[in-house]
């Protein structure tokens, strides 16, 4: 004879739907559920799953991301916010590491919050606990605080690079509020970090451009201005190169479409600037990705061989305006 029951599971499953297929202990137990009958239902074999410490997937199989995520904000309570990793990638970058289901969901929690680090969720308890920015349906950290958590906890160079600059020359993130936050925040695991912003704050917004870079500071060649915009003495623009000698008027173009672009259009664009820069008796060096693997000797070469050719050369009278006097005036 079937045991009667003292739940409605169709309402259990009302509230789950409303939480991306999650529902908690505490809400079974509100909802009518015993703890005989919650333990039934979730143990091995069961209709339903543990996820996390009393916080339940109502169906079997591998959770996805959104249930993930469900999961670990049901779990870590309210006020708790996404940010780290699976924070970039809800924000829709390019080059934030690997899959997001293949990291940890990294939730920041009030200070005076008491819950632990459990499965595939990291807790942070916070006296910064940032307002939230709502990103697919999910409290997210604001971008600055999401890239700060998620460098600390990577630590990979090349990989901090990639999202950090792609979210700087997308127009994502400004490099000053970067700074903020690292000044506000722990300095453990910032090393890395810090040294990257570098490279933002010259003005570099590739990962391209930041190896050039590099191997340029390493050399016997000067450093350029890193993305410039060039201007006319009446104030006209002509372009925004990669990397510029004001001392001989050489502009260094990346080549890339694959790296340093996010569309199309700004590839294309490339080409036509070269015009521009013959109108303006701008010298144009062109660099492609090629020429900075395995080694970036062939484009210092280049480079070292384009000042020497035009050594001595005056340069043309247009205005020079560096990134960061453009980042200021913004």
């Amino acid at each position: 004879m079937a045991r009667p029951r003292n739940f409605d599971r169709y309402l259990i499953d009302e509230v789950a739907r409303a939480q991306g297929g999650i529902v908690t202990f505490s809400q079974l137990r509100q909802l009518g559920m015993s703890n005989a009958s919650v333990s039934r239902w979730t143990r091995t074999g069961g209709v339903w799953q543990r996820v996390l410490p009393g916080t339940y997937l109502v169906h079997r199989g591998t959770p996805t991301l959104d249930e993930r995520l469900h999961a670990g904000l049901s779990y870590a309570g309210n006020d708790a916010v996404v940010t780290g990793i699976v924070g970039l990638h809800l924000y829709g970058l390019r080059y934030a590491p690997g899959r997001p289901e293949d990291h940890d969901v990294h939730l920041l929690v009030p200070m005076a919050r008491h819950v632990k680090s459990s499965g595939f969720v990291i807790i942070e308890r916070t006296a910064r606990l940032p307002v939230p920015t709502m990103v697919g349906g999910f409290p997210v950290a604001p971008l600055p605080r999401t890239v700060f958590d998620a460098a600390r906890r990577h630590q990979d160079r090349h990989g901090i690079r990639a999202f950090l600059l792609e979210a700087v020359q997308r127009r994502r993130l400004n490099v000053l509020d970067l700074q903020t936050e690292i000044k506000q925040g722990q300095r453990r695991w910032t090393a890395v970090l810090r040294e990257v912003v570098g490279d933002a704050l010259a003005g570099v917004r590739s990962i391209q451009e930041a190896v050039l870079r590099d191997a340029i500071l390493a050399s016997d060649l000067p450093d350029p201005l890193w993305n410039p915009r060039l201007e006319t003495l009446k104030g006209e623009f002509i372009a925004e190169p990669d990397g510029y000698y004001e001392d001989l008027g050489i502009a260094l173009e990346l080549d890339s479409r694959g790296y340093h672009y996010v569309n199309s259009d700004q590839f294309e664009a490339t080409w036509g600037r070269h015009s521009v820069y013959n109108r303006h008796r701008i010298i144009a060096e062109r660099i492609v990705p090629s020429m900075l693997r395995p080694k970036p000797d062939r484009a210092l070469d280049a480079i070292r061989g384009t000042r020497s050719a035009n050594a001595g050369r005056t340069p043309p009278e247009i205005r020079v305006i560096p990134t960061n006097a453009m980042r200021s005036a913004s």
